[in-house]
């Protein structure tokens, strides 16, 4: 299956695009396929066009993992996938998935809703308006932790590694949320 991954260069997006072998990558930041940033792109450019069109699925995860970012970021998040996919759906884009996360529904204190959890929710509702496209499928992820490295969970608080996801986990789940094949784990709200 080939993919167009937003946020190819972050932890969740490297490991995506390693088991996803003829994926374009997108990021904000040089080293993928194609250089951009969410909030300025322009889905007439023939490269982005062309990427959409000869994509199996999208998979969205160019949105910042900080729940404690300023409001400010998570606001433009929201609008940055919904520019996106309002171009997914001008283009036919068949699959989505969008990257949320446990923090739309805190499962633990240490989770408390703010900006972040409800830019997550609001990528819930996004998927769910894509789905009413005919033939169009949408996903929303609600992700786990995918830590950087080993050391950064080795030096993780408990209810962050609670959270944890491998990154086979993350595939599996991936997989489950692309219609590819049916994991181990529950999707979605999970």
């Amino acid at each position: 299956m080939r993919l167009l991954v937003t946020g190819a260069l972050g932890a969740v997006g490297r490991t995506v695009m390693t088991a996803f072998p003829d994926s374009v990558g997108l990021d904000i930041r040089p080293g993928t396929d194609i250089t951009a940033d969410l909030g300025t792109i322009d889905y007439n450019d023939p490269r982005i066009v062309t990427a959409l069109t000869n994509v199996d699925a999208l998979v969205h995860l160019g949105t910042s993992p900080n729940p404690k970012a300023a409001d400010e970021v998570h606001w433009q998040a929201v609008s940055n996938c919904a520019r996106l996919l309002q171009a997914a759906q001008r283009m036919q884009v068949k699959n989505v998935v969008l990257a949320s996360s446990n923090w739309a529904e805190p499962i633990n204190p240490a989770m408390i809703i703010n900006a972040y959890g409800d830019s997550k929710r609001v990528f819930e509702q996004l998927a769910a308006m894509y789905d009413h496209g005919e033939g169009q499928r949408a996903v929303a992820l609600r992700i786990g932790w995918v830590p950087h490295s080993p050391d950064q969970y080795t030096k993780a608080e408990q209810w962050l590694k609670d959270n944890f996801w491998s990154g086979e986990r993350l595939i599996d789940e991936m997989r489950r949320a692309l219609g590819l094949a049916d994991g181990q784990h529950k999707t979605a709200n999970s």
